[in-house]
């Protein structure tokens, strides 16, 4: 993705006894087309990303000891990288196309 690209964020936020938890869903793109987008899932905790699910690479990554624990494990279920992949045309195509067509196409 370029230097120009788009994204739309979206957050959980989870927090108990001091220990704070987040997850952020991107969608990057510059075109509505679905080629165009990537979809970023990362989680955090305490301010520290450890792992990442990334439409391009098509896979988790992890980032801490932790993170690479949970990636791979992540990665083996097939069912949770279906899941993941499918994200980019339900979450993102869906709600690019609105931005696309009550926004951006008309400023």
């Amino acid at each position: 993705m370029d230097s120009s690209s788009l994204c739309l964020l979206f957050l959980t936020l989870c927090s108990a006894d001091a220990f704070k938890h987040y997850e952020v869903y991107r969608c990057v793109f510059n075109s509505s087309d679905l080629e165009d987008i990537e979809y970023i899932y990362s989680k955090y905790h305490k301010k520290k990303e450890y792992m990442r699910f990334s439409s391009s690479l098509g896979k988790y990554v992890g980032y801490t000891e932790y993170g690479v624990m949970n990636a791979e494990r992540a990665n083996k279920d097939t069912s949770e990288l279906s899941a993941r992949k499918a994200q980019k045309e339900t979450v993102c195509k869906q709600h690019i196309d609105i931005w696309y067509n009550n926004m951006l196409s008309k400023s």
